[in-house]
C-alpha cells in the first residue's frame, strides 16, 4: 500500500466516525434527559403529528368533563328548589282536603286560603330566585337574541355594533326614533315600551371618541350598544335622530339549557334539558286563579294540585335522569381518556431501556475511535523513518 503525505485516510474516517458516534450519543442523552423519544419534529414528524392531535383530542375532553361538573351543579341547584315546591305543593294539597270538609267553617277556609295564597306567592319567589350564574332556571324560558334582528343587520345606518338581553320577554321589538333633537329612542314590543335620552352619553350628532355608548332598556331586559354609522378603527361613528326609526330586535324564546360536553359541536357532544315554568301562577303549575273559600272551590283546586304535582314531580324525574345520563358520560370520558393518556404515552415518551443501551453504545465506539486514531499515524511514521 502507497505511503502518502498530503491525505490520512485512516484518519478522516476514524474522525467521521467520531463525530457520528458523539452525535448519537448527544442525541441519547438528551433523550434520557427529557424522558422523550420525540422532543422536537425532525426526531419523528408522523409521531409528533400524531401526539398533538391526541393531546388536543385529550385538552377537549377534559374541558368537556369539567362542563359536566358545572352542570351537576346547576341540576344540584334546580332540584333543590323543586324538592321545596313539592313540599309547598304536598302542603297545598292538604290545605284543599281541609277546606273540602264540611267540618271547617267559613272562617277556617278563609284563614286555610290565606294560607294557601302565601304559598302560592312563596312557590313564585322561589322560582324566580333559583338561579346560577346569572341565569333563571324556574321561570319557564330562557330569551335569545335572533342574529338576523335588523337594528344588527343593517348597522352601516343603524349604528348599533351589539345588543344583548338580560331577561327579555320573546318578541318582536321596535324602535320608535323621530328625526328631531330630542335624542330620545323608544323601544317596545306592542305590550310595553321603554323611552331612553341619549342627551348626555351623545357627543354633539356622534358617538364619542371612545367608541360607543351602552343603551339600557332596563324594564324590557336589553341593551344595545351603539358605536354609529361608519365607526372604524374603535372611534365613534355618526348619529342622527332617526337612524334607528322602525328597525327591529327579535327575541327568541326557548325552554332548554344546553351543554357543551365534548369537542365538537355534534348532538353526541352537546346535552340539552327542558327547563319548565315552575311558577304557581305560571301556565304549567296553573295554581293562579285556585281559591279555598268555598267547598266547591276546595275540591276543584284538587284536582289542579294533582296536576301540579305530577309536573313537579315529572321535571325532578328528568333532572334525575339526565344527571345519570352525565354521570354515565363522565365514565366513559375517563375510560376513553385513559386509552388516549396510553396512547400519546407510546408515541411520544422514551423507552429508557433502548436508550441508556444506545449511549452506551455510542460512548464505547467514541473511545474505540479515539484509541486508534493513534495507529492511523503509521505511514507518517514509516515516511518520516524512510527521510531519516
Amino acid at each position: 500500500m502507497p505511503a502518502r503525505i498530503n491525505h490520512n485516510v485512516h484518519l478522516k474516517q476514524i474522525q467521521r466516525n467520531l463525530s457520528v458516534h458523539h452525535a448519537d450519543a448527544a442525541r441519547q442523552i438528551e433523550h434520557l434527559s427529557s424522558g422523550l423519544r420525540v422532543s422536537r419534529p425532525s426526531d419523528d414528524p408522523a409521531s409528533l403529528a400524531q401526539a398533538d392531535g391526541i393531546r388536543s383530542e385529550l385538552r377537549s375532553l377534559s374541558e368537556g368533563r369539567r362542563n359536566i361538573q358545572q352542570t351537576f351543579s346547576l341540576l344540584q341547584v334546580a332540584d333543590g328548589s323543586l324538592n321545596e315546591i313539592a313540599a309547598m305543593v304536598n302542603r297545598m294539597q292538604a290545605l284543599a282536603i281541609q277546606a273540602g270538609s264540611s267540618v271547617s267553617s267559613g272562617e277556617d277556609r278563609i284563614n286555610l286560603n290565606s294560607e294557601f295564597a302565601v304559598l302560592r306567592l312563596e312557590i313564585d319567589r322561589i322560582a324566580g330566585a333559583t338561579t346560577y350564574n346569572g341565569k333563571n332556571l324556574l321561570t319557564g324560558f330562557k330569551s335569545e337574541l335572533n342574529s338576523a334582528s335588523a337594528a344588527i343587520e343593517r348597522t352601516d345606518i343603524t349604528g348599533v355594533s351589539r345588543d344583548r338581553t338580560t331577561g327579555a320577554e320573546p318578541g318582536v321589538y321596535t324602535f320608535d326614533d323621530e328625526q328631531g333633537l330630542d335624542l330620545e329612542i323608544t323601544l317596545g314590543n306592542g305590550v310595553v315600551s321603554q323611552t331612553v335620552s341619549l342627551q348626555g352619553p351623545l357627543s354633539g350628532s356622534g358617538v364619542p371618541p371612545e367608541g360607543h355608548v351602552v343603551v339600557d332598556f332596563d324594564l324590557l331586559g336589553i341593551q344595545v350598544t351603539l358605536s354609529g354609522r361608519d365607526a372604524v378603527g374603535g372611534g365613534g361613528g355618526a348619529y342622527d335622530d332617526g337612524d334607528l326609526a322602525g328597525h327591529t330586535i327579535l327575541v327568541d324564546g326557548t325552554d332548554k339549557l344546553t351543554f357543551q360536553v365534548g369537542p365538537a359541536g355534534t348532538s353526541n357532544d352537546v346535552a340539552e334539558i327542558s327547563m319548565s315554568d315552575m311558577r304557581a301562577t305560571g301556565t304549567t303549575l296553573n295554581l293562579a286563579d285556585v281559591s279555598l273559600l268555598t267547598i266547591g272551590d276546595a275540591q276543584t283546586a284538587l284536582s289542579f294540585i294533582q296536576q301540579a304535582q305530577a309536573e313537579v314531580v315529572g321535571d325532578r324525574n328528568r333532572i334525575a335522569s339526565f344527571q345519570n345520563r352525565l354521570e354515565m358520560s363522565i365514565e366513559t370520558s375517563g375510560a376513553v381518556m385513559e386509552g388516549m393518556i396510553a396512547a400519546e404515552q407510546n408515541i411520544r415518551e422514551a423507552d429508557f431501556a433502548k436508550l441508556v443501551t444506545q449511549m452506551t453504545r455510542s460512548q464505547i465506539l467514541a473511545q474505540v475511535a479515539t484509541s486508534i486514531s493513534m495507529d492511523a499515524d503509521t505511514d507518517i511514521d514509516r515516511i518520516l523513518t524512510l527521510l531519516q
